[in-house]
């Protein structure tokens, strides 16, 4: 059956605090090759554009009907107070879909800031040091700022003109999300190792968390998926259960089956160290007698274990039903060398055994064939 490699978890690498933004990087491994660009992409262009989020959209400065004026007192211009207002970071605690009104209200001399701002019930500045405007102690300010929720960038000519002349619209930028990067990098499953890893990288200003900016895109993209899959279901001559989760059960045996691969080869390794110290250190011998007819069927009835063979050349022989010396002599070399994992050197040991210990030689065997 055919397999798909899925992903066991969304792996959070790191999560940190970066001045008035917030930033996060997330792993997701392992994938099918390709898939890291696809995913990487699509939660790319959701997260910067279907945000939903507060933004202010509009400014009212009270007897000024432009943005090129100027303030008596305030040290900067209106233009440049719009631009430090459209930095201002907005949350809601509640849910809301009016417009909303805030303000501020300051007399000099001092240095006005995010927090001066006067937020309705359910609404919180979360950047707070943000500098606004700064003030002599001529200076009388009061401006009135309106928002609402919307998502990515809406320019002023795709707003609603407002009534009031002494309104100035200015762009709204909603989304939460300031930038993402994502990569892909070659990651190993069992023996392969051009599966796919996505690195996701995600900068948030401090109105929203990068998990929970990805948490919502995800659920949008979902949203959009199930939407597909529920029609698909309607339409007649498509057999739903190709679209049916893959099934990565078998990826286990094969895990199983590569360590049994490991140890076999451990277990080959060891056995040429001590059959190299059997060479250079051999076994004393005793010399024995030519067996008469008698011994030599008592021989064949003996255990392959009086043969002292190695563990993985007795392994493979029992594991054909091979128990005895009589089966053992039963089996040309040919046929024992096509026993699982049983070579050449393996034939060797048996034969010096049976010539060294019972003075048998297959040779014998044949010619009394």
């Amino acid at each position: 059956m055919l397999k798909y490699v899925m992903p066991q978890k969304l792996v959070v690498e790191e999560q940190k605090e970066d001045g008035d933004y917030f930033y996060g990087r997330f792993i997701l491994a392992p994938l099918e090759k390709g898939y890291a660009t696809t995913l990487g992409n699509s939660l790319r262009r959701v997260l910067l554009s279907s945000i939903m989020a507060l933004g202010i959209t509009k400014i009212k400065f009270p007897d000024k009907f432009h943005e090129y004026d100027s303030i008596e007192g305030v040290a900067e211009d209106i233009l440049e107070i719009i631009l430090n207002i459209k930095r201002i970071q907005l949350r809601k605690e509640l849910k809301m879909d009016e417009e909303i009104e805030l303000s501020i209200k300051k007399s000099g001399p001092c240095i006005v800031t995010g927090k001066d701002v006067l937020c309705p019930a359910g609404v919180t500045i979360t950047n707070p040091n943000l500098h606004i405007a700064t003030f002599n102690e001529n200076a009388r300010f009061e401006v009135y700022m309106y928002a609402q929720i919307g998502k990515g960038y809406v320019p002023i000519s795709e707003q609603e003109k407002p009534d009031d002349i002494q309104m100035i619209p200015i762009d709204g930028v909603f989304s939460p999300v300031v930038r993402v990067n994502f990569r892909q990098e070659n990651v190993r499953v069992l023996k392969k190792t051009d599966y796919d890893k996505l690195v996701l990288e995600i900068w948030t200003k401090r109105n929203i968390k990068p998990t929970e900016a990805l948490r919502v895109a995800s659920d949008i993209m979902i949203e959009h998926f199930k939407i597909i899959g529920s029609d698909l279901e309607q339409v007649e001559g498509i057999d739903t259960a190709l679209f049916s989760a893959p099934d990565t059960s078998q990826i286990a045996d094969e895990v199983e089956e590569e360590i049994d691969e490991k140890v076999e080869s451990i277990v080959e390794d060891i056995e040429e160290e001590e059959n190299e110290i059997e060479a250079i250190v051999p076994p004393p011998v005793e010399k024995a007698e030519p067996p008469e007819e008698k011994i030599v069927e008592d021989v064949h009835s003996l255990s392959i274990e009086k043969l002292q063979l190695s563990v993985r050349s007795n392994n493979c022989l029992k594991r054909d039903k091979i128990n005895t010396i009589g089966d053992l002599l039963a089996r040309a070399p040919s046929e024992l060398l096509k026993i699982r994992n049983f070579g050449q050197k393996s034939l060797d040991e048996v034969q010096e055994k049976l010539k060294t210990l019972f003075h048998i030689t297959y040779e014998e065997i044949e010619e009394k064939k």
